[in-house]
């Protein structure tokens, strides 16, 4: 589900402050912890990051 709702956010831009606000809403995977120089699984963090790295 988390994979999904990030995806979503990720791929549809009028979807994106949506799927962020479900995503921190959620809470799902906030306090994984994550290795330096890798992204976060946590929806609304993973979003961010993979929209600054689109072209």
């Amino acid at each position: 589900m988390n994979h999904c709702l990030a995806q979503i956010g990720i791929e549809n831009p009028h979807l994106r402050a949506r799927a962020i606000a479900i995503g921190e809403g959620l809470g799902v995977l906030k306090d994984y912890p994550t290795p330096p120089n890798c992204t976060s699984p946590y929806a609304p963090v993973r979003i961010a990051e993979m929209v600054k790295r689109q072209p």
